[in-house]
């Protein structure tokens, strides 16, 4: 096989964590057919000198002013020697066949190819890193069942890969996302035709060291950015999303809890408070099941608060959101009358 991947890492302050990643990287068994480019964001931690060390694999550092990940896997992608490029983040463990997996992949026809996170195995997480790692092991098990195929809502750059020259046509991820800057450009690869494929087998171990506060932050950061992506990116569909979402996957105590809290801001920081210290409280006491429910419910519920701020008057947010819910309800039951 003649086809060649880089491997792109953005990093801020995780130099422990990106030395980790580097070194699984030297392990892989596809040496010489790939090199990996790593952007340093601006740390100012030790993430200078590690990079500065000897590795046994072809590595670029690049140094930039802090500007978010989209703005450095962007400047990977633009000096990018392989015709694949493999997303990784800096806080991932590459199982030692991941770029084999992703060049045998993309040499089946160019795709989007998403790979697997999975969880550490051996010790115990967080509750909120373990709510996330189930959150989307069910992801994947519902696709690797057919029951729904890998769309760009599944398209997470801590494993996949695009060949480059579709990246680059497509425009590259978008700088003024500092969260879900993967999915927005993933929409702008759909856009241009290019399938995607779940690869089961390209594998990275996600051990993440994000904090509970960072967490919630997440779960802010999406919910604002989805909104961004409906009504600045003609993404017309992404209140659907949100209300089929709510409808099928959410248990109606989240659903309840969900409707009274979003758009009403000190209910939101009152959620965040006490669902923080419920978290936590509930991990130290052993009570594992009762701290992941905790998780799904502050989460959902600081997500749609914060789409519903930056979507704008409350009643018309739920007004858009019920009526998304009331057409897909129609659709399905005309579905099942055919």
């Amino acid at each position: 096989m003649s086809m060649r991947a880089t491997v792109v890492i953005p990093t801020y302050n995780r130099a422990r964590y990106l030395e980790r990643a580097l070194r699984a990287l030297e392990a892989q068994d596809a040496q010489g057919r790939f090199d990996v480019i790593v952007v340093d964001d601006g740390s100012a931690d030790d993430t200078g000198a590690v990079l500065a060390r000897p590795w046994a694999l072809p590595l670029k550092a690049l140094r930039q002013e802090n500007a978010g990940p989209a703005a450095a896997r962007n400047a990977a992608v633009r000096v990018a020697s392989g015709e694949v490029v493999v997303f990784v983040d800096d806080d991932i463990i590459a199982a030692p066949d991941l770029v084999r997996r992703h060049l045998e992949a993309q040499a089946e026809g160019p795709a989007v190819v998403i790979g697997r996170m999975a969880m550490p195995e051996g010790r115990r997480q967080p509750a909120w890193a373990e709510w996330e790692g189930r959150s989307l092991q069910r992801q994947y098990d519902l696709m690797t069942q057919g029951v729904f195929t890998p769309t760009p809502r599944q398209f997470y750059t801590a494993n996949a890969s695009v060949p480059r020259e579709a990246a680059l046509r497509a425009g590259l991820f978008d700088p003024a996302f500092r969260r879900a800057e993967d999915v927005e450009f993933a929409y702008r690869l759909a856009d241009f035709g290019l399938p995607f494929r779940f690869e089961p087998e390209a594998v990275v171990v996600h051990d993440t060291p994000r904090s509970l506060d960072a967490w919630l932050r997440v779960a802010r950061q999406y919910g604002e950015y989805d909104i961004v992506m409906w009504r600045d990116k003609g993404r017309a569909h992404i209140l659907r999303n949100i209300a089929e979402e709510r409808r099928f996957y959410r248990p109606l105590p989240v659903r309840a809890l969900t409707r009274v809290v979003a758009g009403r801001a000190s209910l939101a920081a009152f959620v965040s408070g006490a669902g923080s210290a419920a978290i936590r409280a509930l991990g130290a006491a052993g009570a594992r099941s009762a701290a992941l429910a905790a998780c799904s419910a502050v989460f959902n519920a600081l997500y749609m608060d914060a789409a519903c701020r930056t979507f704008g008057e409350r009643r018309a947010f739920w007004r858009a959101i019920d009526a998304e819910a009331d057409a897909a309800a129609a659709l399905e039951a005309s579905a099942e009358a055919v």
